[in-house]
């Protein structure tokens, strides 16, 4: 086994209908860290993120852990709850890096600065790019929902 660049790496979102994107911010994060922290968007969180109603937090976070389970094999991952824009990112001295897609770039740079003003070290940022669809569309959950519900895909 190689060695991984980082201790302990996060990594967030709603993973509201798990997709090709989803799948490469957590195997980046696994390929970079020690131990993965994937921080899930809250019910009432993501209900003011989303111009949908996700599905609710448990079900979200069952499918997440099957599909990390999938992936990770015996990997460190932990879970958390994420009820604001940051999470533990901001507060988590043991964190050295956050994976993100280009689009959530600029949260990760927030993170940096709330962690600066904490007296904390700032992440090393670890920045994938979007994946697209066959058409250049930006792969997302709100992509998949609308193909399910066109063409009665389950």
């Amino acid at each position: 086994m190689r060695n991984k660049l980082f201790k302990r790496v996060g990594v967030g979102g709603t993973f509201d209908t798990i997709h090709t994107g989803h799948i490469r911010l957590i195997s980046e994060a696994l390929r970079h860290g020690e131990n993965v922290i994937i921080a899930i968007t809250s019910d009432e969180f993501a209900r003011k993120l989303k111009p949908y109603t996700p599905r609710p937090f448990p079900e979200r976070l069952i499918r997440l852990k099957i599909l990390v389970e999938k992936i990770a094999r015996n990997e460190n991952v932990s879970f958390e709850k994420l009820n604001d824009k940051y999470g533990s990112a901001v507060r988590d001295p043991d964190m050295d890096a956050i994976v993100v897609s280009i689009e959530t770039l600029p949260t990760a740079f927030e993170i940096n600065e709330q962690r600066v003003l904490r007296g904390l070290q700032p992440l090393h940022i670890v920045v994938i790019p979007l994946v697209k669809d066959g058409h250049g569309e930006k792969f997302s959950s709100r992509l998949v929902r609308r193909f399910i519900e066109e063409y009665g895909i389950l």
